[in-house]
């Protein structure tokens, strides 16, 4: 099987960090293109509570702090931007981006970490991966440490 194009899931926790090295270390041995999601967490509900140009600055704030955040990566894992990379950022519910990108996307692989940024809501909900990974048409690497 080939794996031409590799889906990573970042959002930038620990668990994430974990699933990028991994797929790192896979696109190097199978010469695979890698694309990077963070999908930013649906804020619409906001829209009660805050004026129109405030929660399109809020909007804003989030994706310059996750290109930020892109960039850190790019400090601190010098060979992703060695082989070379696609940054993708989405907005709404993590799961459904994540499957959206995946059904739209010409993907052979999706890594993912076991865990995210949440733990309480992950007792309660789900995670996004567990969730990407029952629902995902291509296979799913889910790292764990």
């Amino acid at each position: 099987m080939k794996y031409d194009n590799v889906l990573v899931l970042i959002d930038f926790s620990k668990y994430s960090d974990d699933a990028l090295e991994a797929a790192i270390d896979f696109a190097k041995k199978y010469n695979s293109h890698l694309t990077l999601l963070n999908v930013i967490r649906d804020t619409t509900n906001l829209t009660y509570v805050l004026s129109n140009s405030e929660y399109h600055n809020l909007e804003k704030k989030f994706k310059t702090l996750s290109m930020e955040r892109f960039d850190k990566l790019e400090v601190d894992i010098p060979e992703l931007k060695e082989m070379g990379y696609e940054r993708k950022i989405r907005s709404g519910t993590p799961y459904i981006s994540c499957l959206y990108e995946i059904e739209n996307g010409n993907y052979d692989l999706v890594f993912a970490g076991s865990h995210g940024k949440t733990n309480l809501k992950k007792a309660l909900m789900g995670s996004t991966a567990e969730k990407v990974l029952r629902r995902s048409p291509i296979s799913v690497f889910v790292t764990r440490k």
